[in-house]
């Protein structure tokens, strides 16, 4: 969860790569992250730790914006628009148990060809983590990804690699 580490985000059919550094901030109860993209330059996320606080902030956030700004021109763009901001609400409830060492109860597992996979569906969304591995290891490799039912659930709206190059327990 703490460290640095190589990204990749895929959103539609755009991908974007960085750098990142993360920890958890223990005092202000809050997952900080900070990327670094070649070209557009480094920006942060911030993401809530605590239950009843879900990062709906996220909506106005520099890196949304920066995302909603690579959309282009397309027919679904709002709901495109939403679907990024309903990813970070969805992070930040997994990451939530995650940092806290509690089985999210409202996520559904299951284990496919080694990758530990964790879905969260509402009647809009399905929100899936794949921790490529079913250990608790650290150096996994973890991906995010966020599916609009109303369009292909087998392609994602967006995806967020993460692959840690150093982690911190």
């Amino acid at each position: 969860m703490a460290g640095t580490g190589k990204g990749r985000i895929e959103l539609v059919s755009s991908k974007y790569t960085f750098t990142y550094e993360s920890q958890i901030n223990r005092v202000k109860n809050l997952f900080e992250l900070a990327l670094d993209f070649p070209i557009i330059g480094e920006t942060s996320v911030s993401l809530s730790l605590n239950p009843k606080e879900v990062s709906r902030q996220m909506g106005h956030s520099n890196l949304v914006e920066i995302l909603k700004e690579r959309i282009g021109e397309r027919e679904d763009r709002d709901q495109v628009f939403k679907t990024i901001e309903e990813f970070f609400v969805f992070a930040s409830d997994f990451i939530h148990y995650k940092a806290n060492g509690v089985y999210p109860t409202h996520f559904k597992s299951n284990s496919n060809n080694g990758h530990f996979i964790l879905d969260r569906e509402t009647p809009h969304y399905i929100f899936q983590v794949d921790n490529f591995a079913e250990s608790e290891k650290l150096f996994e490799r973890t991906v995010f990804k966020i599916f609009l039912r109303s369009t292909s659930i087998n392609n994602p709206i967006m995806t967020l690699f993460l692959v840690p190059q150093t982690c911190d327990k």
